[in-house]
């Protein structure tokens, strides 16, 4: 299960250039966790609003009752192939039929056997051994605390190491995960709708991990966070006592009453997910459901992240980076796949997966992209281009209406350039008169920006055999001019050097005819340009 703690998505860094037609996928999400079953922050947010546990679960779990008397002993996997793991009591404690003084006992594995030593004790016991504490006090493992008996066997697979379990009725094993997998300060009811979820969780389900190849209780979020004794709280011993022995319980389509698998997660985003959208298969208890509350939680929206092709290329595995994106939604609202689309054709992936291999706290997400093209990146001076892109929401939080941004040679700052782009496909005609940057922002989302040049504009106004005259633009006075001749072995020697008047204009005495090549850089913002001409 999704235990709460505070969780930090790393935001993917963009370039300040990129690519010609290099897109930006903007992703805005809702929630935290796979959404199947009961929101914890919904139901803190019920709780908060007057609503007792027995109505909390009988929101997130439809059609459920409350039946009390439930309970088995539980096994929790603790440690599974470790070299060695020490077991200390303050108290004395038995194993292998052997009573052990109070103390620390270093456990490995030696020729099938577990051998067991701390101070002047040495001992070798079978496997697998149960360490059980003489006294009240409970086992603890590396430090930690554990109410129960420890059970020490040989991993499977790698029998030169040992595996470790905490084996304790299901009412003890409660009261170290209930803290763990919500804050104890949070309100009585929906601390008590948490114990009653956990417990019917733990005696419904034969657990994700196992312990000498029988079922076993994982110890993490694969089914419940367990802490163990050093995890109590009072405030969460009080909500498993209150609840003592309550299971959620269904009856299914032969009027068996049965124990539910009540899957919980940290927050919604406002709707539940049906298990047929997040798991794949149909419960009659597990329906997409409204969550009124849930906006308490920091998780309860979340983005934008930005991703450029490239970084999706890399976190998805496409063959190549994607020049668009979009997603195909099940009735829970949630992501049922992402299409990537490519040079190399179209891929599509299941929406979990999507949210595995770019770390997204949920499925409920939306892709939006902003992509920046030009058909030439150098104009002259004076010349004009045509930027294209696209601007598609793909219904992304905080996306209003697509602009064209510029910013010119030495400005720090960004400035909005014409209407409103086109929602989807745009285009838009430019002439910039130094080297710019554009770039595409909507809403809270921003494209990478493209930087277009400028050459400093040469041209040859008039020619004869004597003289050569020409102009530069931006007119400038004082920029150095030069002028080549092309020789008869392909080569251009320059022969003459000038400056700009202050008008911009410059002018050439010459003696031969020929090819002539003149040369000017504005500085500041242009490249170098040039002008030939023929005097024949």
């Amino acid at each position: 299960m999704r235990r709460l703690v505070v969780s930090t998505l790393v935001l993917l860094a963009l370039s300040a250039s990129s690519a010609a037609a290099a897109p930006v996928f903007v992703l805005t999400g809702s929630g935290y966790g796979h959404g199947v079953g009961m929101s914890q922050y919904g139901a803190q947010g019920y709780a908060l609003h007057g609503s007792a546990y027995p109505a909390i679960l009988a929101h997130y779990y439809t059609g459920t009752a409350l039946d009390p008397g439930h309970s088995k002993t539980v096994r929790v996997l603790l440690a599974s192939g470790r070299a060695a793991v020490t077991i200390a009591s303050d108290g004395a404690l038995t194993v292998g039929g052997q009573t052990l003084p109070p103390g620390s006992y270093r456990v490995t594995a030696s020729a099938g056997q577990l051998v067991v030593a701390g101070g002047n004790t040495t001992r070798a016991v079978a496997a697998p051994a149960t360490f059980a504490p003489a006294a009240s006090s409970p086992l603890k493992l590396d430090g930690g605390a554990y109410r129960g008996n420890l059970l020490v066997g040989l991993t499977p697979q790698r029998p030169t190491t040992v595996e470790v379990a905490d084996e304790l009725p299901s009412e003890s094993y409660l009261l170290g995960v209930v803290p763990r997998e919500m804050p104890a300060g949070w309100h009585a009811e929906a601390l008590k709708a948490q114990a009653v979820a956990a417990r019917t969780y733990a005696l419904a389900g034969a657990g994700h991990c196992a312990w000498q190849g029988a079922p076993a209780v994982c110890a993490g979020q694969s089914d419940q966070v367990y802490g163990g004794a050093g995890a109590e709280t009072p405030a969460t011993t009080a909500a498993v006592r209150a609840t003592d022995g309550q299971a959620v319980t269904y009856r299914d389509a032969a009027g068996v009453k049965r124990l539910a698998t009540t899957y919980f997660f940290s927050t919604s985003g406002g709707r539940t997910c049906a298990a047929a959208d997040c798991f794949g298969g149909a419960v009659p208890y597990l329906v997409s459901v409204t969550d009124a509350f849930d906006s308490i939680s920091p998780y309860h929206a979340w983005g934008p992240l930005t991703y450029t092709a490239a970084q999706m290329q890399t976190a998805l595995g496409l063959a190549d980076p994607p020049g668009d994106m979009t997603v195909a939604l099940n009735l829970s609202s949630r992501v049922a796949s992402v299409t990537a689309r490519g040079a190399s054709g179209t891929t599509t992936i299941p929406g979990t997966t999507a949210r595995t291999k770019l770390g997204l706290r949920s499925t409920w997400f939306r892709i939006g992209v902003l992509s920046l093209d030009t058909d030439r990146a150098t104009v002259d001076y004076g010349g004009s281009l045509t930027l294209t892109g696209l601007a598609r929401s793909g219904g992304t939080r905080g996306w209003g209406s697509a602009h064209l941004q510029r910013r010119r040679y030495n400005e720090t700052g960004w400035t909005t350039v014409g209407a409103a782009l086109a929602s989807g496909a745009w285009g838009s005609a430019r002439q910039p008169i130094i080297r710019s940057d554009f770039r595409v922002v909507s809403g809270n989302a921003t494209g990478i920006a493209q930087r277009i040049e400028v050459r400093t504009r040469v041209r040859f106004t008039s020619t004869s055999q004597t003289r050569l005259r020409g102009a530069i633009g931006p007119a400038k006075g004082g920029v150095a001019v030069t002028l080549s001749r092309l020789g008869a072995d392909g080569s251009w020697r320059i022969v003459k050097s000038t400056t700009t008047a202050a008008d911009g204009t410059f002018a050439f005495a010459i003696s031969a005819t020929g090819r002539y090549r003149a040369a000017a850089d504005a500085g500041g913002g242009y490249l170098r340009g040039s002008a030939t001409t023929l005097v024949s």
